[in-house]
Formats: structure tokens, sequence, C-alpha cells
């Protein structure tokens, strides 16, 4: 329950003065900061710093390429990597900003060592080993950030394996995408063992939802609605009515799928609308009114749906 809408609520019914509603405001502390305001601010610039620090660290060995001998380079960065892990091993109230650094230290090591030694190896393979080798350390820590940085790299290896094989169709190719995001978008929300927060659903459900929708507007714009536009569209409608049950209920992920929705619904209308080369301003003044009823009838259903699966509202 939103505790400000309720005691404006209670002093629009009973007619409060205002010295009472000063007194229901001390009451809620709606004054006074959250009580883990402190404790979350610290491990937020404390994460910050850190990853700011290893991607300085990564930038000004870029910088400074030509300068440093190779040995030199692969010294630091191997330092930086054990220093980073010792720490987190040792100091278990730094774990989790040691652990990332880690995490980035090694993803520059395979960058390093990728532009060092010229093997003709593909991108994707750098990131599949990245995400291979440091999956044990956040099974380890089991903490939201280092899922986070984990979910984008394993994903970015996964789109970029999608694409390798020759022959493919479209839709096909596509599934390198969303696929894997997916699995993973389930394995965070269903999986408490891993200990992980709603941001890795959250950004696994984002790329998800980037992946159906960046399909179906290549296969509008190239074969009209054939097949895989109204697969994908089905996807995407599909998965907002399970993410608005109550159970699976989170804004973020709604609006995310609320919004590809609109991209694709508007997109069909465009197409059908402006599909010939006489475009009149009628056309383009009918898709615009549509476009903007159709993103606030969304908004008005995410808005309805955060009210009765949250109980921010008054009965």
């Amino acid at each position: 329950m939103n505790l400000r809408h309720a005691i404006l609520v209670l002093t629009a019914t009973y007619e409060l003065t205002s010295e009472q509603h000063n007194e229901l405001n001390q009451l809620a502390a709606l004054g006074e900061p959250p009580p883990d305001l402190a404790r979350s601010l610290h491990a937020g610039l404390a994460i910050v710093g850190v990853a700011l620090g290893g991607l300085g660290i990564l930038f000004w060995i870029a910088a400074n390429w030509q300068s440093m001998p190779p040995g030199g380079r692969f010294a630091l960065l191997q330092t930086l990597l054990v220093a980073a892990l010792l720490g987190a091993w040792l100091r278990p109230a730094a774990r989790v900003p040691l652990s990332l650094l880690g995490f980035i230290t090694c993803g520059g090591l395979f960058a390093h060592f990728g532009q060092t030694y010229q093997m003709g190896a593909d991108p994707w393979q750098l990131f599949a080993w990245w995400a291979a080798l440091t999956l044990p350390l956040c099974l380890s820590v089991r903490h939201g950030v280092l899922w986070t940085a984990w979910a984008t790299v394993a994903l970015t290896a996964a789109l970029l394996t999608g694409f390798i094989v020759p022959g493919r169709t479209l839709f096909h190719a596509s599934l390198g995408s969303w696929v894997p995001a997916l699995v993973l978008a389930a394995a965070f929300r269903f999986l408490p063992a891993l200990g992980s927060t709603l941001w890795p659903m959250r950004l696994s459900m984002i790329y998800a939802t980037t992946g159906l929708c960046w399909i179906a507007i290549i296969s509008l714009l190239d074969h009209a609605f054939d097949a895989t536009y109204v697969l994908t569209l089905a996807c995407v409608v599909g998965l907002a009515c399970v993410f608005a049950l109550r159970r699976m209920f989170d804004v973020f992920v709604m609006s995310a799928l609320g919004f590809g929705i609109n991209v694709l619904v508007t997109g069909a209308a465009a197409r059908v609308l402006l599909d010939n080369q006489n475009v009149h301003a009628g056309s383009v003044l009918v898709t615009g009114c549509f476009a903007a009823g159709l993103l606030a009838a969304t908004i008005k259903l995410i808005v309805f749906l955060t009210r009765v699966h949250t109980g921010e509202h008054i009965a």
C-alpha cells in the first residue's frame, strides 16, 4: 500500500486539520530517509567505483598498447585478476565489488590475448569462454550484480553464435538471440538457489523482447505479413499475458513487452497505410493517431495491473 496516498485519502475523507495531517506524516516516517538507504548507497558506490576502476585500467592498457611490452600487459592484468579474486575470498564485506572487478579483468585478459596472438578466433568464442570460465565465480558469489554482468556476456555469445552457420533462415538465425534469453530469465526467476535479484531476469527479458521485435520488423519490411512476423508477434503477446499474472508480474518487463507490442503493431499499421509511393498526409495522421492511442492504452493497462498486483490503492 502507498502510505502517502493513504494519508491523503484519510485526510480528505475525515476532513483532518493540517496539524493532524502532519502527525500522520510523522507517524508514517515519510520525511525520513529509507532505513537501508546508507547501506544500499555505499554498496552501489563501491560497485560503480570498482567497475569504473577496472575499465579504466583496461582502457589505459589499450591507450598505451605500443609503449608496453606484451609481458608487462599480461603481468598487469593477471596481477589485477589474482588480487581481485583473493580480495573477494578474504574480505566478505567487499566480495561483490571485487568479484565484479575480477569478472571484468577476466574479459580484458581474453581480449588482450586475442589482440596479441592473432589466431583467427571468432568474437563469439571470446564471449563464450568468458561466460564459461566466470560461471563458477557467479555461482559462488550468487549476487544479482554478478549475474547481470554474466547474463550480458552469455547472451552476447549466444547472439553471435546464431549467425555463424551459413544457409539458415532469418528466423532460425534469430533463435540465438531470444531463446537463450528466455531460458536465463526462467532460471533467474524460478531458481532461488542462484541468489539472483530481479535485475538479471529483467535484463534477459528485455534482451528477448528486443530480439523478437528486431526479427519481426525485419520480416515485416522484407516480406510483409509472413509467418515469421505473426509468430514473433504471438510470442511477444504470449509473454505479456504470462507476465500480466500476479505471480509473474514485473512492471519493468511489462513495460518492455508493451513497448515491443506497440512497435510491432504500429509497424504493421504503417505498412498497410503507407505502403505505396504516394504517401498522403491523412495516412500519416491516421498512423500517428493510432500509435498514440495504442501507447496510451498500453500505459493505462500497465498502471492498472500495477495497482491491482501491488495493492497501491485504497479499497
